[in-house]
């Protein structure tokens, strides 16, 4: 046998082996992630979120980039920048913030006017006759009512509190005299449903006591409140050591890559991280629109600027998560048009009593907008994925993570989508498959 026939069955032995220690080397790298990730499952969340935070920081980053100054100072003065305006964001927002006395002055009159509006719901006709709606608003609107007095009540404190601000306390003024009308009115609220006795009778005296529930241990649930803090401490940590990355972690992981696959791993990268960025652009824009859609009708209801532009900001922020952004709004702008007292609305015709239907209404045009025009046109446009798709990935997230895999199922259908295409189409293109 020659030479060269040697060194030929040399090279195909060499292959093979090559093969087989890349095929045991990704069998156990699998195993060991899958292991990993099944054990340390509680730190993903926090890492993605740092990992977020970081891309979101990256233009940032990029507007303070000067050649002649160290990455490292560049990244410290957006670090300032970051700063600056968070602060100057939480000091507007900190003012719309209820004190003690505003928070307990908000539910005496949010149970006064619930329970106002109830009874004028369910009011019986003059001759002391009911028709059928309301009896059946009257069955079904009645346990909730007794649940909502249930919350808004006040406890004895609460109430010795409410009564010392209602005289002037703490360099407080006085608290407006309708409103202790409504707190003394509130005592005397009653139950719109009533227990129906069993055939039993009321209970014996003699009849043993039920066993206590037993309370969970409170050791460990301290210790999970210890662990989860502990792991979202990395998220804060991911972001600052990924703001301060000037591409070291890519090039790492570029390296690793075999020769031949070089500028398909390259491609694959910048196609994802094209998608991420459009994606979170197209994100923040939706939210943006939702929220200023928000904030606009509600000012033309006549609710006040500051409370208005708060509501619309927390609910456009929160609609990043689906459905999540619009029930905020409600439950918010509801709440407050329920106890807002000398509204006038900037629209003419509309009736200042009926402001809660007028928010439910701009809720839904709210949220129909953004399923018409706001999600297809910019965020559908960035990460052009189907709708039915969208749709199939929130709910089965929501099944599989609950709330945040609701805020993550339409990125990690994005990042699959486009690394699935990518790679395929450029091992096409290279003439590997």
């Amino acid at each position: 046998m020659s030479n060269g026939q040697n060194l030929e069955e040399k090279e195909r032995e060499r292959k093979v082996r090559r093969k087989i220690f890349y095929l045991i080397f990704g069998a156990l790298a699998l195993i060991s992630c899958g292991f990993l990730i099944w054990k340390l499952s509680i730190l993903i969340l926090p890492i993605i979120v740092g990992a977020l935070m970081a891309f979101l920081f990256r233009p940032v980053k990029e507007r303070f980039e000067v050649r002649w100054l160290p990455h490292e100072i560049q990244v410290l003065c957006s670090f300032a920048a970051i700063g600056l305006v968070l602060f100057f964001a939480f000091n507007t927002f900190r003012k719309h913030i209820p004190d003690e006395e505003q928070k307990l002055e908000f539910k005496v009159r949010l149970k006064y006017k619930l329970n106002d509006r109830y009874r004028q719901l369910v009011a019986k006709s003059p001759e002391g006759k009911t028709n059928a709606v309301t009896a059946l608003l009257e069955k079904e609107l009645g346990p909730l009512m007794d649940k909502m007095n249930q919350v808004l009540a006040l406890n004895a404190e609460e109430r010795n509190l409410f009564l010392k601000y209602a005289a002037g306390y703490n360099g407080k003024p006085p608290i407006q005299s309708k409103f202790v009308d409504y707190f003394r009115a509130n005592q005397t609220t009653g139950k719109y449903v009533i227990p129906e006795e069993t055939a039993m009778g009321a209970a014996s005296p003699t009849a043993p006591a039920a066993p206590a529930p037993t309370q969970p241990p409170v050791a460990e649930e301290g210790t999970s409140l210890e662990s989860k803090f502990s792991a979202w401490i990395l998220a804060p940590l991911i972001f600052l050591f990924l703001g301060f990355d000037n591409g070291q972690i890519r090039r790492f992981f570029i390296s690793l890559v075999p020769n031949r696959y070089f500028e398909l791993s390259l491609t694959v990268l910048d196609r994802l991280d094209d998608a991420i960025g459009r994606y979170l652009r197209g994100t923040l824009m939706e939210c943006f629109l939702v929220g200023l859609t928000l904030a606009l009708g509600l000012i033309l209801l006549g609710i006040p600027l500051g409370i208005a532009v708060a509501i619309g900001v927390v609910s456009g922020l929160l609609n990043a998560i689906p459905f999540l952004g619009a029930v905020i709004a409600l439950v918010i702008g509801v709440s407050y048009a329920l106890i807002a007292e000398d509204v006038r609305p900037l629209i003419p015709g509309l009736n200042p009593n009926d402001l809660a239907l007028y928010v439910v209404i701009l809720v839904v045009i709210a949220h129909v907008l953004d399923d018409v025009v706001f999600q297809p046109f910019i965020l559908g446009g960035a990460v052009n994925v189907h709708p039915l798709v969208v749709v199939i990935a929130i709910i089965a997230g929501s099944l599989i993570m609950g709330l945040w895999g609701m805020l993550f199922a339409i990125p990690t259908v994005v990042v699959v989508k486009t690394a699935v295409e990518t790679f395929f189409k450029e091992l096409k293109d290279y003439r590997i498959i």
